[in-house]
């Protein structure tokens, strides 16, 4: 038996191929081979056979006949009645048994594994001779022949094993002197994705290295003017390194990490370690931001080296902003721009910290990284300190990014954070993390929303362009939307689910604020519509805070100052300002010129609608009508 996911779903038994039917039952059996082993439930299989819509009533019975009839395709000589010994029930669900060098995506695994600890020991060579085996394995995208499932995380996921596998054998044959024989892997793999700077660099690395530096200067030259008209920044710093090698006729600059530099086993363990690649997929139609990414483009390429005397730690830095402004958005993108500095993997995970669902707290975030990192069953320790204690020797020397994904506070996260200097870590939150800028030394960048230019660009990008032909009502859209991405991709939603509906209708019904909070509620979805998101900042605010937003609201149009908020909030100036920081901390207001603080557009309807749906009388501001 042999079954095959790299590339199309096939399988082979006795080296005959075999038919395996509709593409639903390929998916399940798909499915079932990328965990190796591990059982997949009911619920993982309808989502993957029906992923665009709800499954039918007897999903159940459909789900069944699929495993009966690929038991019959994999066990023909099986008796009847007799238990699966191949495609077995486990609880609410069933697991694939096959050994593991029957399965193409096990031995891809066990390559590059054994691959990641012959570049520790130092044998480049061996090591990069290994992965381009294990890269030989790949006969296109994973389950390249079922569409429907190319999205699914697992498939995305394993998708991501493959490019961390490319990417490191590409620095690995650079490093051994043979970029020439590489060549034509990175070629293919640049011309996939053009914007993707860490594979365009480590081909310019390598045009370098082979002695072809016309086709490297052509190369930058070409990336660079696609970088700009297509996303409108400028190189990022692999690119900017490999360019001022190239300018000075350097030794090409090795991609830092295990590819180049020998290290040791994992301290804890004396294990080869995993190389997880756990971040989520880029968004798409990602646009602007082109300051941010280069301000975290120079926070990275001006962190110390992990031999530097003043690396006390990890580099870690902060992106904060107010719900729906884009803080995960853009924290992705910026991590698959220089996964490629990171060869040792990347950590990713949702704290929850402003959800419908509880926190994440940091003892369940360390045992997903830990396992994330090779550590399974019974070697996973039972408590936070100790999990903690695991997770920074298992992180100890490894060139690796971890994004911490809506933090609610700076104690969530301190266990969460590595002690080598060797690692990076970001942080979104909609709170200002002050502790972890004056304890821990992070750099905080603030997001604010999309410049007007910016935001028009974004919905002429999500709508139909038919629909963008009236300049000024797709202006007028991005300002009721108060600029704000999570807004404007609800906006342009709306127009998609009205085909031949014009903008400026549109434009016309958010034109009421009262009404505008209801068009924009994602189908009542408790994780995307404005009033949802906007509601976790509010909920986690003190008593008096909660009351001054919805006070505030009615008069911060434009921006008030704190002795007119005094007078709003029926209080001294003094305490006026602590309620205006603690809202400031929280994004629930935005700090101006002149000591004046503002809420946009949305946050003021917010809270007009909290006010209009609570009515509690001490809501009353002490005087009425006074001016901001």
């Amino acid at each position: 038996m042999r079954i095959q996911i790299l590339g199309p779903v096939s399988a082979w038994r006795d080296h005959e191929p075999l038919n395996l039917g509709p593409a639903a039952q390929r998916a399940m059996l798909g499915l079932l081979t990328i965990v190796c082993g591990q059982p997949v439930s009911h619920a993982e299989i309808m989502a993957a056979v029906w992923p665009d819509r709800l499954p039918p009533p007897t999903a159940r019975n459909v789900i069944q006949t699929h495993v009966k009839h690929l038991r019959s395709i994999l066990e023909p000589d099986r008796r009847r009645r007799a238990p699966s010994q191949i495609l077995r029930q486990v609880g609410d669900g069933y697991a694939l048994h096959v050994p593991a060098t029957a399965v193409d995506v096990a031995r891809f695994r066990h390559q590059v594994t054994t691959a990641t600890g012959l570049a520790h020991r130092g044998e480049i060579n061996g090591a990069a001779d290994l992965l381009g085996q294990s890269l030989a394995l790949w006969n296109g995208s994973p389950l390249a022949d079922i569409p429907a499932l190319t999205a699914h995380p697992k498939v995305v996921a394993l998708a991501a094993e493959r490019q961390a596998a490319l990417d490191r054998y590409g620095d690995m044959m650079i490093a051994a002197g043979r970029a020439g024989e590489a060549l034509p892997v990175l070629e293919e793999a640049a011309a996939a994705q053009p914007l993707d700077e860490s594979a365009q660099a480590r081909l310019i690395r390598a045009y370098h290295a082979a002695g072809r530096r016309s086709r490297a200067f052509s190369r930058y030259h070409q990336v660079r003017r696609l970088l700009t008209e297509e996303l409108g920044v400028g190189p990022g710093p692999q690119l900017a390194t490999a360019h001022t090698a190239l300018l000075h006729d350097e030794a090409p600059p090795a991609e830092p990490g295990p590819a180049t530099v020998p290290a040791t086993p994992t301290k804890a363990t004396g294990e080869v370690f995993v190389v997880p690649a756990q971040l989520p997929a880029d968004i798409p139609d990602f646009t602007g931001r082109g300051a941010e990414l280069h301000h975290l483009d120079r926070l990275l390429a001006a962190r110390p080296g992990p031999t530097s005397a003043s690396a006390a730690g990890a580099a870690l830095v902060t992106v904060s902003g107010t719900a729906g402004v884009g803080k995960t958005a853009l924290a992705v993108r910026w991590a698959h721009r220089v996964r490629g500095w990171f060869p040792d993997g990347q950590l990713y995970v949702d704290l929850r910290g402003h959800d419908a669902d509880p926190p994440v707290t940091a003892r369940q975030a360390l045992a997903g990284f830990l396992r994330g990192l090779g550590v399974t069953g019974t070697d996973l320790p039972p408590g936070t300190e100790e999990r903690a204690a695991a997770y920074r020797s298992r992180m100890d020397g490894r060139r690796m990014l971890v994004l911490l994904d809506n933090a609610v506070s700076a104690e969530q996260i301190r266990p969460l954070l590595p002690g080598s200097p060797s690692c990076f870590v970001l942080v979104t939150s909609r709170d200002s993390l002050a502790a972890l800028v004056a304890r821990h030394g992070a750099r905080r960048i603030e997001l604010d929303v999309l410049p007007q230019d910016d935001a028009v660009v974004l919905i002429r990008r999500l709508t139909d362009p038919r629909l963008t032909d009236e300049p000024g009502a797709t202006a007028a859209l991005a300002t009721q939307c108060a600029r704000l991405p999570l807004a404007l991709r609800l906006a342009a939603e709306m127009t998609d689910s009205r085909p031949g509906t014009p903008l400026a209708q549109l434009v016309q019904e958010l034109a009421d604020q009262r009404h505008r909070l209801d068009l924009l509620d994602a189908g009542g979805d408790r994780r995307t519509g404005v009033r949802a998101v906007l509601s976790w900042s509010y909920r986690r605010l003190p008593a008096d805070a909660a009351r001054a937003f919805r006070l505030l609201g009615r008069h911060c149009d434009p921006d008030v100052e704190p002795q007119a908020a005094a007078r709003i909030l029926g209080t001294t100036v003094a305490e006026a300002w602590r309620l205006l920081d603690l809202l400031a901390r929280a994004h629930l207001v935005q700090r101006g010129p002149g000591c004046r603080y503002g809420m946009h557009a949305l946050l003021r309807a917010y809270a007009g609608h909290l006010v209009e749906t609570e009515q509690a009388y001490t809501d009353r501001p002490a005087a009425i009508g006074v001016s901001g």
